[in-house]
């Protein structure tokens, strides 16, 4: 969203409670495992009713729902705490959740299902599919966009259009290949994944040109009916039986309807999610129904990526994450992840062992990711006997930090203290980095001075730097996993007329969102950088750097997600991602 990924401040503890929690902080006994022939999950079920409730307390969780496939069967599902708490309805297996981005899932088998009828064929260019596709391009012809590479995120098209995604009013999906008309693609395609709720939309908007059909019913048609998801629908809105409230910070939020429904607006539960990982289990089929053949599911589940230097050893099929690390490489997990305002989804496939998990929460802190790869875990180990294995960790090459980065925390600045340590200098504050015995780098933050304390988007992290395809990069290594989160940058020329658009702004087209309502937006060149801050009503800040290439437009640094978008100027109005900026007269202007 926006121009970067937000972090929060650390939390100041008052002095007295943070020794009473020091002191009075206990564990709850972890159980002991069952030794039942009558249900071998037993122990599974038992265990994570336990975790989830110390998640569910840790978060301030409301409402989750989860359940495990073995097979052709959902052998346990359950939910815990309220789908709606003011009316006290308990959240169940039957509790409709947004499923976010989980739906895309659905786009791309709904793309492939027409690819098995020969009516599209993924490596033609895009254009084919949706005439109406025009982008422009730094990199020459976009005829090398196409279906696949939209599938796997490395198409190059922007990741957001940020201009009334989230709405009372949304943008409609179908509007968005006309919105896009005169943006240029971010990089180019096949070169670096990055994550694009853009390029899906447009890709459900193909489904439905190719197939004549609604996108939503062709789906419902091909795929939702045929899996029995009787109660599962894609709209832009969450209402009806068994539908969720909203929650963040165990309060009541308002869930505003989604435009970009082939991205994220998968309403369904976790029994009907499940269906899924059933048929993923019998290769294609559910309920004696071919819902899509086997060779079909077996394109999804093949790495797309492997000669992609810049993403480093993750993996992506055709719309499915491969997971070769959370089972300790003994087998690979087909997974993908959702989130809306407050609703959390995570939805992960061990077709090998025929073992699947889905959760659904509609609390906006519930960490999805890490509670079905918990659960996922402990049904392996029960299924097969086995303990996974966690993988040694790897030894890095020395690292250089020094210098400034763009980053997914937004400009940061290292310097060098010694030989093992870094300090790092973000517009959050500052850390440290300091080298442990693998080379990697560790950050530490510092309570009074005198407990060290992780940020919870750092927490477990390390940090290391490498050199790719002439670009220096620094890598966040986080539960065994590398991502590139960082790339050095250098100063440049500011043309003169760039500099006379020095100043605040305000955002024409707002966010309705309170949370992510801009109050301030400043063009201002730091250290002879020039940068775009933002600041939202939360009082949290984002600042991106930016590389002007001509008197009216620049380019945001950076690599990955919402990096290499481009700034626009024109008459006095800034524009990027959608929204339109105008200047503020009277204001401050900062330039160094």
């Amino acid at each position: 969203m926006k121009f970067k990924i937000k972090c929060k401040t650390i939390k100041r503890i008052p002095l007295i409670a943070s020794l009473a929690f020091l002191v009075g902080c206990t564990t709850t006994p972890v159980p002991k495992p069952f030794n039942s022939e009558a249900d071998k999950y037993a122990y599974v079920k038992e265990y994570m009713r336990w975790y989830i409730k110390e998640q569910m307390d840790e978060h301030d969780i409301v409402g989750i729902s989860v359940a495990l496939v073995d097979d052709q069967k959902i052998v346990w599902s359950e939910g815990f705490g309220y789908a709606d708490k003011a009316k006290d309805i308990k959240a169940t297996p039957q509790t409709r959740y947004r499923a976010g981005s989980i739906t895309k899932l659905f786009t791309d088998m709904a793309a492939m299902k027409l690819a098995e009828q020969g009516k599209i064929d993924i490596d033609k260019p895009f254009k084919t599919y949706l005439p109406e596709f025009k982008m422009r391009s730094r990199f020459g012809s976009t005829d090398n966009i196409t279906p696949r590479n939209i599938m796997t995120h490395h198409s190059g098209i922007p990741s957001e259009w940020v201009d009334r995604m989230f709405a009372s009013n949304p943008l409609p999906y179908t509007e968005h290949v006309k919105v896009i008309y005169d943006e240029y693609v971010a990089y180019k395609p096949n070169t670096i994944f990055s994550y694009s709720n853009l390029a899906l939309t447009m890709l459900g908007d193909s489904v439905e040109k190719v197939s004549g059909m609604k996108y939503e019913k062709y789906v419902d048609k091909v795929l939702l009916s045929p899996m029995e998801m009787k109660n599962a629908d894609l709209k832009m809105a969450l209402y009806g039986n068994h539908a969720s409230k909203s929650y963040k910070e165990g309060d009541e939020t308002i869930e505003y309807s989604i435009g970009e429904v082939p991205a994220g607006a998968l309403n369904i539960s976790v029994e009907e999610l499940s269906h899924l990982i059933m048929m993923i289990n019998a290769k294609g089929v559910y309920k004696n129904h071919r819902v899509l053949k086997s060779s079909t599911l077996n394109k999804m589940f093949t790495v797309q990526n492997k000669h992609v230097a810049l993403d480093l050893e993750n993996k992506i099929g055709l719309g499915y994450f491969i997971d070769d690390v959370v089972l300790g490489k003994a087998e690979p997990v087909y997974e993908h992840g959702g989130a809306t305002i407050a609703h959390r989804a995570y939805f992960t496939v061990a077709p090998k062992s025929k073992l699947g998990i889905v959760v659904m929460s509609n609390s906006a802190d519930t960490n999805v990711h890490e509670i079905a790869n918990t659960f996922l875990k402990k049904a392996w180990e029960t299924k097969t006997g086995t303990k996974v294995v966690k993988p040694k960790e790897k030894v890095v090459a020395s690292s250089d930090f020094r210098g400034t980065y763009a980053t997914m925390m937004g400009k940061v600045d290292f310097e060098k203290k010694s030989d093992k340590v870094y300090i790092a200098h973000t517009t959050q504050g500052n850390f440290s980095l300091t080298k442990n015995k693998n080379n990697l780098y560790i950050p530490k933050y510092k309570l009074f001075g005198l407990i060290p304390m992780g940020d919870s988007k750092l927490d477990k992290a390390h940090f290391y730097t490498k050199d790719i395809e002439g670009k220096h990069i620094i890598v966040m290594r986080h539960k065994d996993k590398d991502v590139l989160v960082g790339v050095k940058v250098k100063t440049h020329d500011i043309p003169e007329k760039w500099k006379a658009y020095l100043g605040h702004y305000k955002v024409l087209n707002n966010f309705e969102m309170k949370e992510w309502k801009i109050e301030d937006t400043e063009f201002l060149i730091e250290d002879g950088y020039a940068l775009i801050k933002e600041t939202y009503s939360s009082g949290e800040t984002a600042v991106a750097i930016i590389k002007p290439v001509n008197d009216t437009e620049a380019i945001v640094e950076g690599l990955g997600r919402g990096m290499q978008g481009t700034i626009y100027l024109k008459d006095g109005i800034f524009q990027a991602q959608g929204l339109k900026y105008k200047k503020i007269e009277g204001k401050i202007i900062n330039d160094n």
